[in-house]
């Protein structure tokens, strides 16, 4: 038995946003994660750069910069002015399978926010990462080769607030698993959250990747229809992919099933 490394990154905005939207606004926040063996991260690590290589030559082998470090951001793979690149459809298309023939599985939560009475983005963070907690834990249990899991979160230190950002986040998590009864369960899950910078660790941009396409999936099937949305109708063809990486228990909870994906809906409720 061994441990598992959890990789977790974001979607979208925790922020409140207007109806109709505005710049830059979203309606969703995803935070989605992936699950691997820890002990093969050397290997993922080398095939996923030559994976880089092979479809992004000519934005590699910069003498300033290692190759490591050149991401593909899923928000740029996934975005409508790129529907038509043939190189990145199939690059997003190759990723979603190396993250299935190296043993990858997939969580996620999006929350559909609700622009009259938005939640504050702190708690809807750690709200998130809270209920992916639980099937991290669950998950962990139900696979023979795992004993353990830690997890990993892209660093919010770019962010508006900086390295606070990482340790409230930390923090709240700590407090939930030594005071909360629920997770005090949760004991597969080993020491508070780890923040390092997608640049230097492969998980974080292969989850980068994978969040972008639960964001537009989720975006397109609930919100397509929002005033001032963004359509990622063209991202519809990876939902399959993304569905198969999805965890699913083997064991029921309270008589349920549970799935690696959850929505929150937030948005208010229509009269009758």
């Amino acid at each position: 038995m061994s441990t598992c490394v959890i990789y977790i990154d974001e979607a979208g905005s925790p922020y409140g946003n207007h109806i109709p939207l505005e710049n830059g606004e979203t309606p969703i926040f995803t935070m989605a994660a992936l699950a691997f063996p820890l002990w093969e991260w050397r290997a993922r690590d080398r095939a996923y750069l030559a994976l880089k290589r092979q479809f992004f030559p000519d934005l590699l082998g910069k003498p300033d910069k290692r190759d490591e470090e050149f991401e593909v951001k899923g928000r740029d793979l996934a975005a409508p002015h790129n529907k038509t690149s043939v190189r990145r459809h199939e690059f997003n298309r190759r990723v979603l399978s190396f993250i299935t023939t190296n043993s990858g599985v997939g969580f996620g939560v999006s929350f559909l926010k609700n622009s009259q009475s938005p939640a504050s983005n702190q708690s809807m963070y750690t709200q998130a990462l809270q209920i992916l907690v639980e099937r991290f834990s669950l998950f962990v249990a139900e696979q023979p080769v795992y004993n353990n899991a830690i997890l990993i979160c892209d660093s919010r230190m770019k962010g508006l607030y900086g390295s606070r950002q990482d340790i409230t986040v930390a923090r709240s998590h700590m407090s939930y698993i030594f005071g909360n009864e629920t997770g005090k369960r949760f004991i597969n899950i080993l020491e508070a959250p780890l923040f390092a910078d997608s640049r230097l660790t492969v998980g974080l941009q292969l989850v980068d990747n994978f969040a972008s396409n639960l964001f537009a999936n989720h975006y397109y099937y609930y919100l397509q229809n929002v005033d001032g949305g963004i359509d990622y109708s063209h991202m519809q063809e990876y939902w399959h992919m993304v569905d198969r990486l999805q965890f699913k228990s083997r064991q029921m909870i309270d008589g349920f099933s549970i799935f690696g994906y959850r929505v929150v809906d937030q948005r208010p409720k229509e009269a009758g």
